[in-house]
């Protein structure tokens, strides 16, 4: 198998938060030369064992695809596939973006998970807890808590060479507190204005004499 690249099987996660969703509903390109992708972030709770044991299973896919692509392992990729960040799987509490500031610095609450980015060039689906397509982008958001089906494969390319996540579909389970606050409500934004006394809300020139209008054409 080793010209041919290793896709193992998809597996769904049990209901975790999500991030950076805006790509779920329309394709975008995040470096130069990309193509445009659908794509999502999984945060995985270190302290939740159904998702940590999720997360190994991926690990696992992830060590078997890596061997069945590259059998000599002075061939495989030299990237590890946790913790760095260029790896697979990041460490919300250690990993640093590629100027070296901690991810957890930019996004407070990547504390105590592991991170995965995952993405797809064919749309997933989305869907709410009875199946149904979800068509508004603002349904799925930063901080809401999801079902995520996703799979990990190997791919070699000219210059670059490495393993992946791509996803296949997104469930929304529950709602979550939205990171970074989000849009504040009508409610709490303004004040509904009080109807002008004497109008009891109805029309405000009610009482008001009525100009007399002069015809235009009379100064012509």
């Amino acid at each position: 198998m080793g010209n041919e690249n290793v896709s193992k099987p998809a597996r769904t996660s049990p209901p975790l938060r999500v991030s950076y969703t805006q790509s779920l509903f329309t394709p975008k390109t995040f470096q130069q030369g990309q193509k445009p992708a659908y794509s999502m972030t999984a945060m995985i709770d270190k302290a939740v064992p159904e998702q940590m044991a999720w997360l190994k299973q991926l690990y696992k896919d992830a060590e078997e695809a890596l061997a069945e692509k590259w059998p000599d392992p002075a061939k495989r990729p030299r990237i590890p596939l946790i913790g760095e960040t260029n790896s697979l799987f990041k460490d919300g509490d250690k990993t640093t973006d590629k100027q070296g500031v901690p991810l957890k610095e930019k996004n407070p609450e990547y504390a105590g998970h592991y991170i995965l980015r995952m993405s797809s060039k064919v749309k997933p689906f989305v869907v709410d807890r009875n199946r149904q397509e979800i068509l508004t982008a603002d349904e799925v958001y930063g901080g809401c808590f999801c079902k995520v089906n996703c799979n990990v494969y190997t791919y070699e390319m000219e210059l670059n060479k490495g393993i992946t996540c791509g996803i296949n579909g997104v469930q929304k389970w529950s709602e979550g507190e939205r990171f970074g606050g989000g849009r504040p409500s009508l409610e709490s934004m303004f004040d509904a204005a009080p109807p002008a006394a004497g109008t009891a809300g109805g029309d405000p020139f009610a009482g008001a004499p009525t100009p007399v209008e002069e015809d235009p054409f009379l100064k012509m």
